[in-house]
């Protein structure tokens, strides 16, 4: 092959890869960006649904200490909510979930509390948080869905 022959091949070489490589780069920018939406959305939803369990489980936990069950309605909600964070949540998170349902449930077949006995018993130096290791494990696991250890 001569000296032309190659500097043609160089030059159409050249101008191919010239041409591939903004479409190699965009395909690259939006699959990333494509990625980072996906899990923006999916941020999004456990945020409301742990948030939103957070919320219910609370108050239902205090009417556990402070009356007795009446109507089933409530406990089915809870587990309604445990179930549609099985369609994502880790399995640490899953765990603090049922473990506060039970806790629940199990107060709810205990003394009723007055509101002076319920407040001492919040105030009390050796109270234990039941939602503490639920929330825990959700920022964990939000966490580690953002890269952050």
């Amino acid at each position: 092959m001569n000296g032309a022959g190659i500097s043609a091949l160089a030059a159409i070489g050249g101008s191919a890869l010239g041409g591939l490589t903004p479409l190699i780069s965009n395909y690259l920018i939006q699959r990333n960006l494509t990625e980072r939406e996906m899990l923006s959305r999916e941020l999004n939803v456990r945020q409301s649904l742990y948030a939103e369990f957070i919320q219910f489980a609370t108050r239902l936990y205090a009417s556990a200490r402070t009356k007795h069950l009446d109507d089933v309605d409530d406990m089915v909600a809870l587990y309604a909510l445990i179930s549609r964070m099985r369609l994502f949540a880790s399995l640490p998170v899953m765990e603090a979930a049922e473990n506060l349902a039970t806790e629940v449930m199990k107060r709810y077949g205990e003394k009723n509390l007055s509101i002076e006995d319920l407040k001492s018993v919040a105030l009390a130096p050796d109270h234990v948080d039941p939602l503490n290791v639920f929330s825990t494990r959700c920022r964990e696991e939000l966490r580690s869905l953002l890269g952050h250890r």
